[in-house]
């Protein structure tokens, strides 16, 4: 039988650390007798730190062979590149554009599965779920080639607001909306239909939530990131990629013992009882019952809410969505109380977890602003940033929107929201966030 080399080295490492350890504390002994007899202990104080230098390069170099021990198992991600989906394909002929009816839906909705660069919000399901839950007017636009073949889609809804006033979005609510397009010139036709329909409404500005830069030289911000996880096949080789200090604050979270729950809509009142109070601890209105409600029984079998207890008291909760080989998390919160405890680490990895079992092959944590505190969570993970390009038609004059948290001119309504009482923010949140893109 061959030796094990790095078994023999390990053993050496820590024969000898374990050598000086003692002899350490035999200087220590001695350096404590020197000062009570009132002699100098300089000499014994140097060779104290010596051996002290000696161990701790002695520890890196153990900790160096135990890693290179399993170097050859570790799973190492693969690089996203979303801007790889951008296609070409020829289109013969005019493309003409015109709004999806009851004949176009399916066409449509197998057009966005076929897509690399679609999501679960492009489908017509979502835009009818906002239709129905709020009322707002949707237009969702259809390319189509000479001989009647979908080519490109993208759905508008009408926002309207006294504060606000008007503006389409697509999609709002969610992170991920805009154009999906065979080429470049699809994509002109459906951005010409989309800025017609802002003219005839009077809109100030059109914003189209792409992941892809689209290059059609748009106004356009691309602060927002988010974040994705390729995920492996098992459990086992996603915790080896994690570092040390991920793995410790997840044990440091399943040391609450927590209780972790997946279920549909009978979990609705758990988790909302969970996320109205954290969005009212951030100065955030919050979505009504109805909204989660409606959301998951518009999306059967690609949805879930994630309740996380500790000794029977919901204290963490996500809703999960997901769509051709994609979980996402588009909500997710925990109560301040429990802050202290990383029981949200716990939370995140049994997610993880479910990921992998459920066969999804990239884990999306949401959207979040660049260098904000969201931002540093969601990259410790592994994740990999994907940058966003929010596209604006602007009415002439017309800046660029700044309805977003971080504009200053918020601070102070944030602030005032933070000191409501939940049961009032509960009321007065779904009807203001309703109108917010």
């Amino acid at each position: 039988m061959g030796m094990d080399l790095s078994a023999v080295k390990i053993e050496g490492f820590k024969s000898r650390i374990e050598h000086l350890k003692r002899k350490k504390g035999r200087l220590g002994r001695l350096v404590s007798e020197a000062r009570i007899a009132g002699t100098s202990p300089a000499n014994l104080v140097s060779e104290l730190q010596s051996v002290s230098a000696e161990i701790k390069t002695l520890q890196k170099g153990l900790k160096h062979q135990k890693n290179a021990g399993h170097t050859v198992n570790k799973w190492n991600p693969p690089e996203i590149n979303p801007q790889a989906a951008i296609l070409g394909r020829t289109v013969e002929g005019p493309v003409t554009v015109r709004e999806c009816d009851s004949e176009l839906t399916q066409a449509v909705d197998n057009y966005v599965a076929a897509h690399p660069a679609a999501s679960l919000w492009h489908r017509p399901v979502i835009s009818a779920f906002i239709n129905t839950l709020y009322g707002h007017p949707i237009r969702l636009f259809t390319a189509l080639s000479s001989d009647g073949k979908v080519v490109g889609t993208i759905a508008l809804v009408k926002l309207k607001s006294r504060l606000f006033g008007t503006y389409l979005v697509s999609l709002p609510y969610f992170n991920y909306g805009g154009i999906l397009a065979d080429n470049q010139k699809v994509a002109e036709a459906l951005i010409s239909a989309a800025d017609s329909w802002r003219e005839k409404e009077f809109a100030s500005h059109v914003e189209l939530r792409h992941v892809l830069d689209l290059e059609q030289n748009l106004p356009q911000r691309s602060s927002k990131f988010a974040f994705w996880l390729p995920l492996p096949e098992t459990p086992d080789a996603l915790w080896t990629s994690f570092k040390p200090k991920l793995r410790a604050q997840i044990r440091r979270g399943e040391r609450e013992r927590p209780e972790v729950i997946f279920g549909g809509v009978e979990q609705l009142d758990a988790f909302y009882r969970v996320f109205s109070r954290n969005m009212r601890d951030l100065g955030t209105p919050v979505y009504g019952r109805d909204f989660f409600r409606g959301l998951l029984q518009s999306l059967p079998g690609q949805s879930w809410l994630v309740i996380l207890s500790v000794q029977d008291r919901p204290v963490g909760c996500a809703f999960l969505v997901g769509y051709r080989g994609r979980l996402e998390i588009p909500w997710a919160s925990t109560l301040r109380t429990v802050s202290h405890t990383a029981i949200n680490m716990a939370m995140y990895w049994n997610i993880l977890k479910f990921a992998v079992a459920q066969g999804y092959t990239v884990f999306d944590f949401g959207r979040c602003t660049e260098d904000a505190g969201t931002y540093h969570f969601k990259k410790q993970w592994g994740a990999q940033p994907i940058k966003l390009h929010w596209d604006y038609l602007l009415a002439p004059g017309v800046p660029l929107p700044g309805l977003n948290p971080d504009n200053p001119k918020f601070r102070f309504l944030i602030a005032v929201w933070k000191k409501l009482p939940v049961w009032i923010a509960n009321i007065l949140g779904p009807k203001i966030v309703r109108v917010l893109p």
